[in-house]
């Protein structure tokens, strides 16, 4: 309200020639130290725009802002004042508001600095949002009053203020810090990807394209008499300009304002999210088709959200291998990202059927070895040792087999049959010592034995169910792995047959000198 009735006041002020005299006497004493402040804290903030200072350097270049909005704030209102001119006090207006911008500016540059806390994990940096709302919010209510008394003074109360040379010094003054100002703080923005300062930029960039239209004005009003202006062009010129003004003040609250609820509202770029699928794709390891992501940005810092598959069977190691080299995938696209990658087990098409069947068990929790798979016409015919705690009755073991039988047959093709061998598994370690006679017994046996050339005793044990042997036995490395395989195993029934209180054999292949 009272802004409302300083405009009304100043527009039906009277325009004569001694105003401009008490004008002149009451600028002089304070355009000299008033501009060369604003200029040098101006000149500060150029040189801020260089540097890697961070929060300290945007803060650095709001205060410089602050000392520059003040101050033509001061000389336009003074002006504007003096001379009744509705374009002076458009743009008097347009800078206080200005002014009150850029302190919120300072405050939520401060509060975007705070690290993350417990109650904000992502940082603070969204106040930078918050408080360009707040300043497009001032500046609509602004624009709004200016739009008022220009139309009043163009359909109903036509005329035109006093205009001397400090009208034309104060604006071409703004129109020069304003562009230097403008052009610092978009390169501060830019460097630091900060909306408080964008919205700074925006709002000092239209203070120039305002204070020149309204130089236009003023010079219409001066130059009238010798150009032979038109009167109903001269009375309404100043007010044009400050319409001018108020559709400037506009623009920047549509423009900044949709960016600010845009970021508040986590909108991204339309292309992003595919350019990060592809990349996450493109990794090896990952499970094309099976990759969604999620991003938000806080301030300048991106946060992405990864789920994918990988085959399944994958080991812990590899699948945390697998998210290390997502990571790096996304960095490379969105500097300073920080992901969390989810991995998944996945069925792929081509996956065999062994790697099938143990990512069955690995998901019941359950262990097996010595699987074969044959195929049997058009079956599939499975075997397989179960491996379970040797502390569990017969009918617990077998409703483990039976669960693992299901989930086989339920998830692979065709018809499948599944044989089930359990086998008694113990965790804890078992006493054992080593005795000399055992052991000379059994290497008295495999001498006799055709099949244990080139085998050397490694290990004895005596347990309470028999002997564990460990032996080694050399093979030529261009031996296949399956005849190496199919030598131990006759070892092994070799040594059951000539050993009967022998439990278990390790053989350990060695190659040949």
């Amino acid at each position: 309200m009272a802004l409302y009735t300083y405009f009304s006041a100043c527009q039906n002020r009277c325009t004569k020639k001694k105003m401009e005299g008490a004008f002149s006497w009451r600028i002089s004493g304070l355009t000299k130290s008033s501009l060369e402040l604003g200029i040098q804290r101006w000149c500060g903030s150029n040189r801020e725009v260089g540097m890697n200072g961070g929060s300290n350097s945007k803060q650095a270049i709001t205060t410089a802002s602050v000392v520059a909005s003040g101050t033509l704030a001061a000389l336009k209102l003074l002006v504007g004042w003096l001379s009744g001119s509705l374009g002076l006090l458009a743009e008097a207006a347009h800078s206080l508001l200005d002014l009150i911008s850029t302190l919120i500016t300072l405050l939520v540059v401060r509060v975007a600095a705070v690290p993350p806390d417990s109650n904000h994990p992502y940082g603070h940096e969204r106040a930078e949002q918050l408080g360009a709302l707040a300043g497009m919010t001032l500046l609509a209510g602004t624009g709004a009053l200016i739009l008022y008394h220009a139309f009043d003074t163009i359909f109903f109360h036509p005329g035109f203020p006093a205009v001397s040379v400090w009208s034309f010094v104060v604006l071409i003054v703004s129109v020069f810090v304003d562009f230097f100002r403008a052009r610092s703080l978009r390169r501060a923005a830019a460097a630091h990807d900060s909306s408080a300062l964008a919205s700074d930029a925006e709002h000092f960039g239209n203070d120039m394209l305002g204070a020149i239209s309204v130089l236009v004005g003023l010079a219409i009003i001066a130059l009238r008499y010798p150009l032979h202006l038109p009167e109903w062009l001269v009375t309404r010129a100043d007010a044009i300009a400050a319409l001018i003004v108020a559709a400037i003040a506009f623009r920047s609250v549509w423009n900044l304002g949709s960016k600010a609820v845009r970021a508040l509202m986590d909108d991204v770029p339309i292309d992003l999210i595919d350019r990060l699928k592809r990349r996450v794709e493109s990794v090896d390891g990952v499970v094309r088709g099976t990759v969604t992501v999620r991003t938000r940005f806080v301030g300048n810092r991106p946060f992405i959200e990864v789920k994918l598959g990988t085959v399944r069977g994958t080991s812990l190691e590899s699948a945390h291998q697998l998210s290390e080299v997502v990571e790096k995938e996304l960095s490379s696209e969105l500097d300073n990202a920080e992901a969390i990658v989810h991995v998944e087990p996945a069925t792929t098409p081509d996956e065999p059927r062994a790697a099938g069947v143990r990512a069955i068990a690995d998901r019941l929790g359950l262990r097996v070895h010595n699987l074969n798979i044959y195929l049997v016409a058009k079956e599939t015919r499975i075997e397989l040792d179960l491996e379970l705690p040797d502390s569990l009755t017969l009918a617990e073991a077998h409703r483990h087999s039976e669960t693992l039988e299901a989930a086989i047959i339920k998830e692979l093709p065709g018809p499948v049959l599944v044989t089930v061998h359990l086998e008694p598994r113990s965790d804890e370690p078992k006493p054992a010592v080593r005795h000399l006679p055992s052991t000379r017994r059994v290497e008295e046996a495999l001498s006799k034995l055709p099949e244990a050339r080139n085998v050397r005793v490694q290990d004895v044990l005596v347990t309470d169910e028999g002997l564990v042997l460990t032996l080694e036995k050399t093979f030529k490395g261009t031996d296949s792995l399956a005849q190496t395989h199919e030598s131990m195993a006759g070892l092994e029934r070799a040594i059951h047959a000539s050993i009967p209180d022998v439990i278990r054999v390790h053989v350990n292949p060695d190659l040949a000198p």
